[in-house]
């Protein structure tokens, strides 16, 4: 499938492409007002380079506070949303790791829930960077999730292909939403999981620490 990021407009105020409007505007019609998509914020269907990746982090979908209002705003981090979407070449590709947005919501989110893998590795931010990719099962921003797991719009086949490719070269963690993710492919039921999803960080405290002990070594090889 055709990367469909490559046709989200930049110029807009709302940011959702053609081929998902209809199922979104069904979505939010459905949906409790704090579960509603929030257009306004620039989708977030993955971070990272799916190349140079080592590591694989899966998710459910992206959140939503004043903050990404405001940074989604700003021209420079504008700009490296829209570069991901495009898969193009970044000095951070895993960019919440990028001491320049360490301001917005993403770095507020990311940074201490990787801290330790920073830590444990003795790896630099932008060499981790390179070597860390999220992938959420729903492209779209909602302050909380009210998300079932049959497919909501055409642009998440993109995401589910790039998933899959990645099972099969590399290392895979399911922080949250296995159960999103095994509608897609059943083989995500055999990737380890954090022991609490609710807090999503990637400790030894929350897996098995030989699955911890695996990516410290994989992401520093």
């Amino acid at each position: 499938m055709k990367n469909p990021w490559l046709d989200l407009d930049f110029d807009s105020d709302q940011y959702l492409l053609d081929m998902d409007r209809d199922d979104i505007g069904r979505f939010n019609a459905g949906a409790p007002l704090a579960c509603r998509v929030i257009p306004e914020s620039i989708p977030e269907p993955f971070i990272g380079n799916p190349e140079s990746a080592k590591v694989v982090l899966l998710l459910l979908n992206p959140g939503h506070g004043e903050s990404d209002r405001k940074s989604h705003r700003e021209t420079e981090f504008k700009a490296t949303l829209f570069r991901n979407l495009r898969h193009e070449a970044q000095e951070y590709p895993f960019y919440p790791l990028n001491p320049r947005f360490s301001h917005t919501g993403s770095a507020k989110w990311w940074q201490p829930r990787t801290r330790e893998l920073g830590f444990e590795t003795g790896l630099d931010p932008k060499t981790l960077s390179r070597r860390l990719l999220a992938i959420e099962w729903f492209p779209y921003h909602s302050q909380y999730s009210a998300l079932g797991r049959s497919r909501i719009c055409p642009s998440q086949e993109y995401t589910f292909q790039i998933a899959k490719q990645m099972l099969e070269s590399k290392l895979v963690i399911a922080m949250r939403s296995i159960k999103h993710w095994a509608q897609v492919d059943t083989r995500f039921l055999t990737v380890p999981c954090l022991k609490n999803p609710r807090a999503c960080y990637v400790s030894r405290n929350n897996m098995d620490l030989g699955v911890f002990q695996e990516i410290v070594k994989t992401l520093k090889e």
